[in-house]
């Protein structure tokens, strides 16, 4: 049997429909609204962790200042605080980090400190001639719709 051409022409078109194209559009945007969320996300995250860094980072440089003087130095004397309420005068400062990671408890002009930090001196009840050294800080700026980044260290020193 001999097919006419027309009939060889006629085969089915081959290619999607503008219904699948209108699906596939549909899945492909609310794929980036999620991806575009992530982004969000991603971005408190990182200033979270920035933020948990610099204030671990300024709590242990107070740390390493206090365990390296000697034990006759004033600043190692009984006393200090934890917070604004227990602040004492000479176990409390504020400290400056810039966009680099610079730490400077020197506030340039026109700045504002970025973290208050505080430490305390106990004398260690069972033991003489040791002393219990904490440091606290706490950012001045909380994360959005969060509690502010804060970090506690503690220490022995003895002699």
């Amino acid at each position: 049997m001999i097919r006419s051409e027309t009939q060889q022409l006629k085969q089915p078109e081959a290619g999607f429909t503008l219904i699948e194209v209108c699906i596939a559009s549909l899945l492909t945007m609310v794929g980036l609204v999620f991806l575009a969320q992530l982004f969000v996300v991603a971005v408190k995250q990182n200033r979270s962790v920035r933020q948990m860094t610099a204030a671990t980072a300024i709590a242990q440089q107070k740390m390493e200042e206090l365990n390296a003087i000697e034990k006759t130095d004033a600043r190692l004397l009984v006393g200090g605080g934890l917070d604004d309420s227990a602040k004492q005068s000479g176990y409390y400062d504020q400290v400056y980090v810039n966009d680099a990671g610079t730490i400077s408890a020197i506030i340039p002009a026109g700045q504002i400190a970025n973290y208050h930090r505080y430490w305390k001196i106990e004398a260690d009840p069972s033991l003489d001639r040791t002393r219990l050294i904490s440091v606290r800080v706490v950012s001045v700026a909380a994360a959005k719709g969060g509690r502010p980044e804060q970090t506690t260290l503690a220490s022995v020193r003895s002699w």
